[in-house]
């Protein structure tokens, strides 16, 4: 008598292959071409000669390009203010007035140049007529930089130099009296940032930072 040999198991299903990628990989040059080109036309042409064309043009990229990263000219432009921010290098020190000194400096760097200057009040400007833009300049600007003032704020409450109850009472008036007196410093006034306006700056912020009422 003949057996039947018993049934194979079936195949072990084989994973599915990736979907492959499509398109080429987003250019980082392209992306700092397109930002620096921004802030350049601002700087020339202010918010209404700021045209997507005349930014491709300048970056040296096809109109796509830019439409492919941006959706509009708000978006580019809160985009290429936003980056300068996002370039400031603050070191961790040992005490709150290094701290305060240090962000002073890094701003006046970051906002160093007339292109960075025009940049910025150009998008500020216009945001106040525009709640979409403003609404961006607050998330992706105002936001951001408030966050740095609260960080230097939590290096203060770890090195027990002020209560937790302080730090998080006077984050946005330290975040006011920073903001404002760089930015009309900088950029209103267009005067330089010296050590002697560091120093009296600091002391400000300080006393601020200090005071019980």
């Amino acid at each position: 008598m003949t057996t039947s040999a018993a049934p194979l198991p079936p195949p072990a299903p084989q994973p599915a292959p990736e979907p492959a990628r499509r398109g080429r990989p987003r250019s980082t040059a392209a992306d700092a071409a397109i930002l620096e080109a921004t802030r350049t036309v601002l700087a020339e042409a202010g918010w209404a000669g700021l045209t997507v064309e005349g930014v491709a043009a300048r970056a040296g990229v096809a109109k796509t390009t830019v439409y492919r990263r941006f959706s509009s000219r708000s978006d580019l432009a809160v985009a290429a203010v936003a980056e300068l921010l996002a370039s400031a290098r603050i070191e961790p020190s040992t005490d709150s007035e290094a701290d305060i000194a240090g962000a002073v400096r890094a701003c006046a760097h970051v906002y160093g140049t007339p292109e960075a200057r025009a940049a910025y009040l150009a998008v500020v400007a216009e945001a106040g007529r525009d709640a979409g833009l403003r609404d961006a300049v607050e998330r992706s600007i105002i936001e951001p930089a408030r966050q740095l003032v609260a960080d230097g704020l939590d290096r203060a409450v770890a090195r027990g130099e002020i209560s937790r109850a302080r730090a998080d009472a006077r984050c946005d008036l330290l975040y006011d009296v920073l903001a404002g007196t760089l930015v009309h410093r900088l950029l209103v006034r267009g005067d330089e940032i010296d050590d002697a306006f560091v120093a009296t700056l600091t002391s400000a912020v300080l006393v601020a930072l200090r005071h019980d009422g």
